[in-house]
């Protein structure tokens, strides 16, 4: 009679359990139970939007953040290889605001531009996979995996036989003209660069020839502005906050007056953030002292034809990106020790603020207060006033200069922004 009992309530149980785990399976395959697909603001200045909207299409993409059930913030910084590192960030909003995720990926320096953007958005699609479970965009969401040809084996230091070091060379050239002048240009460029977790080596060598034939009333006016410059630096990463480098570089430039100019320049810098978070927010202070050589065409103001110089540069920048807008501003001073009142002083303000839904502003601007054109011709050599110096681009004397921008943008309408349509 006791194991009849046991029997029953066993099966009993048994039943009890095949009814729970019946109503789960029904619960997950009804969409009525599902929650709705999530919207996705998607912050990115560097992506092919059109192509992820129209290959990502499980989740809704909104153009207003407070519509957002989960804002994607995507920055790229170059790699060592002269590829690039993508930093996906998912911020989850109302029922997701307890998640946060982030992905890496890394592109090649040789992959396309497709290349990159088929890499990115696989990313994407993984990174969003955890957002979308529990709701209709299940019903039909697949996982595919893409077996190697071979077994990985155990992963060892990578062989690059070019130890980090990326080259680029570039050569253009370019003409126009209208009735009574014609200009020519041509320019070539070489750069290399090694970057390592503790090094960073730079070096650039540009040139351009830059001829313009203006036929006044009286006569042809050829004017030659061609230039040159290398510049290189140097830079030893001590901990997550300071590094220490070097700046060097050499340049003439007819319009300026400098027929040589040769410097080499010890600097420091410090970010109060960690450089871990330097695409989201940055407070980098750098100073610099600089021995510098120069030859002009014609002699200066100050009756110079040659001079060795000694200078010193302060400069700042404070930026932050953030799901409310971008700050980000920058300061430079710099004086001669021989006389301090020879100087220069850069202010460069730029902000993007987010109001309120649908509405930004952004503000940006430069001022410069200028006391350090050392290179400017005499009067007896050039007027800078008369029409034909300003043909050839002489350099004019000012002791300041400015920009200022404002914008006001305002949108409003559908919240979605799903639909691609490529036609015109």
């Amino acid at each position: 009679m006791l194991k009849s009992r046991q029997f029953v309530v066993i099966h009993l149980i048994v039943i009890f359990l095949i009814f729970l785990f019946a109503q789960d399976v029904v619960f997950a395959q009804n969409p009525s139970r599902l929650k709705p697909i999530p919207n996705v603001y998607l912050d990115c200045n560097v992506c092919d939007v059109t192509y992820i909207r129209s290959n990502i299409t499980f989740v809704n993409y909104v153009r207003d953040q407070d519509d957002a059930d989960i804002y994607l913030t995507i920055t790229d910084l170059r790699t060592a290889g002269g590829g690039r590192e993508f930093t996906l960030t998912y911020r989850g909003l109302r029922d997701f605001s307890t998640r946060r995720d982030t992905l890496r990926y890394v592109s090649s320096s040789t992959d396309t531009s497709d290349e990159r953007r088929v890499g990115l958005n696989r990313h994407i699609k993984i990174g969003l996979v955890p957002y979308v479970m529990g709701t209709v965009a299940m019903m039909n969401l697949n996982v595919f995996y893409d077996a190697p040809a071979e077994p990985a084996d155990d992963e060892e230091e990578i062989y690059d036989p070019w130890d980090n070091w990326v080259f680029d060379i570039n050569v253009r050239s370019n003409m126009w003209g209208q009735e009574g002048e014609f200009n020519l240009g041509l320019y070539s460029g070489f750069e290399a660069e090694r970057t390592t977790h503790t090094w960073k080596i730079r070096s650039r060598l540009r040139g351009e020839i830059r001829r313009r034939n203006v036929e006044l009333s009286d006569r042809t006016l050829n004017v030659n502005r061609d230039w040159g410059s290398y510049w290189g630096m140097a830079a030893y990463s001590v901990n997550d906050h300071l590094s220490f480098g070097a700046f060097v570089g050499s340049s003439f430039n007819r319009v300026n007056n400098i027929a040589l100019s040769s410097y080499i320049a010890p600097a420091v810098e410090y970010n109060f953030f960690p450089y871990t978070e330097f695409q989201q927010r940055r407070f980098v202070l750098q100073y610099q002292i600089t021995p510098n050589y120069r030859r002009y065409y014609n002699t200066t103001i100050f009756l110079k034809d040659s001079e060795m110089l000694m200078s010193q540069e302060l400069s700042g920048q404070l930026r932050y990106d953030q799901p409310w807008g971008r700050v980000d501003i920058r300061m430079s001073g710099s004086h001669f020790f021989h006389d301090t009142s020879i100087n220069r002083l850069t202010f460069n303000p730029a902000f993007n603020i987010r109001i309120t839904r649908g509405l930004s502003v952004s503000v940006s601007g430069s001022y410069r207060i200028i006391n350090d054109q050392l290179s400017l011709e005499l009067p007896s050599n050039v007027d800078p006033n008369d029409p034909e110096s300003i043909i050839r681009g002489v350099q004019r004397p000012t002791s300041y200069d400015y920009s200022f921008s404002f914008g006001l943008a305002y949108t409003f309408g559908s919240i979605f922004n799903n639909v691609v349509n490529p036609r015109f």
